[in-house]
């Protein structure tokens, strides 16, 4: 990989008119894009615990710069600010508050994403640098992008379309810019890191994919693993109005390079949705297995979207977890709503973890400016204590 970007500057022209270069840049800067997204957040935390009740007001100002093509080439710039608007009453994970319950937005300016791609046609890329990455439903790698600060990838990614319904994704990361940052013991995880995603359009309705993941981490061993597996979606068109859709996911996960434990687990994840106009009714079940000593882990995963918003499972308990819900999502005038009940159970002896239900409503004020409010009610019975989390968002893009 090391010699790929002299590949890239060798498909440099070696004699170029100064007139055309001109051009060619003008035109580049033309292309060129700058956006500004700001994100307010307020979230409260109640915990039935010895922990003080957190209240987090965050806001996250977000420049984005895309450049033009010029001879191939562009080039990506994110720069990120999260600042707390009045006190701190809450545990970021780094600001010392360790008396408030946890809410992991730490404050701080970080460089989001920094790249430069390379086209080198209409079917093949070349990305180098530090880039968002987000595979099929992000259960495996994302960019965690609930979070104020956003998970991010120092690596190389390399793009390349065989024909309209088969792509192939391959990259090889050194560092994961995780959410904890910018700052902190756990704001980044060193590593080296191989991930392959081929996705197959069957046809229109039927989308077929494959993946691979070998994680290597230098600090973080326990997670060092190779997980891989296929995902299946589809849909039906029962009627004019009226569809069904299904996902299913299968995987295995075994140890790898320094992990301290010998394993191999296996993931599965089924899911129906059943539409009406504008009625959706969703139910699945997902079985992450666990042995009692160890249990399939994801990482690197946008896991705020998986188990329910409380997020107390976003590392597999040893004895594995089965999670079975029920969702149903309808507007009620111009405000988008979604309710989802989860029942937790342990993947060894079925024991009970808890219940959750889980509340969205979203409101488009203009093109510019959104909302939303959701609402996430944990019952402990044998896993963590009773949990309750309250948002409230406003997204404002120029």
């Amino acid at each position: 990989m090391k010699a790929l970007p002299v590949v890239l500057l060798s498909a440099l022209p070696l004699s170029v008119s100064p007139t055309l270069i001109a051009d060619e840049l003008n035109s580049a800067v033309k292309q060129s894009t700058v956006k500004v997204n700001f994100r307010y957040r307020l979230e409260q935390v109640e915990q039935d615990n010895a922990l003080k009740d957190a209240l987090a007001s965050t806001l996250r100002s977000r420049l984005t710069l895309n450049t033009g093509s010029y001879r191939g080439f562009s080039a990506l710039l994110e720069v990120d600010n999260v600042t707390a608007l009045g006190a701190q009453t809450y545990n970021s994970t780094v600001n010392g508050n360790g008396q408030y319950s946890v809410v992991a937005d730490p404050t701080g300016s970080d460089i989001n994403q920094a790249a430069l791609k390379y086209q080198f046609n209409d079917d093949t890329s070349f990305t180098m640098g530090r880039q968002r990455i987000n595979h099929l439903n992000q259960r495996f790698l994302g960019g965690v992008g609930w979070r104020q600060n956003e998970q991010t990838f120092d690596g190389y990614r390399l793009q390349h379309t065989f024909s309209p319904g088969l792509k192939l994704d391959l990259a090889r990361l050194h560092n994961i810019n995780r959410i904890f940052g910018p700052k902190g013991p756990a704001a980044n995880q060193h590593g080296e890191f191989y991930t392959a995603l081929l996705s197959w359009q069957l046809q229109p309705n039927h989308h077929l994919a494959a993946y691979g993941y070998d994680l290597d981490f230098n600090d973080w061993a326990i997670r060092s693993s190779l997980t891989y597996g296929l995902d299946y979606q589809g849909k039906w068109q029962l009627a004019e109005q009226q569809q069904l859709q299904w996902h299913l996911s299968s995987a295995r996960q075994q140890d790898r390079h320094d992990a301290p434990l010998s394993y191999q687990h296996h993931y599965h994840r089924l899911q129906l949705n059943w539409q009406q106009h504008k009625l959706q009714l969703s139910a699945g079940t997902e079985r992450l297995a666990g042995d009692g000593s160890s249990a399939f882990q994801t990482p690197l995963a946008t896991l705020h979207a998986f188990q329910g918003f409380a997020d107390l499972f976003l590392v597999t308990p040893n004895d594995g977890l089965r999670d079975h819900w029920l969702g149903l999502r309808h507007p009620l005038g111009p405000v988008q709503l979604a309710l989802q009940h989860h029942r937790y159970n342990s993947d060894t002896d079925g024991r009970r973890y808890g219940s959750e239900w889980n509340l969205t409503a979203s409101y488009r004020f203009s093109e510019q400016l959104q909302g939303m409010l959701k609402l996430a009610d944990y019952q402990a019975s044998s896993f963590a204590v009773n949990n309750r989390k309250i948002w409230l968002m406003l997204s404002y893009s120029i």
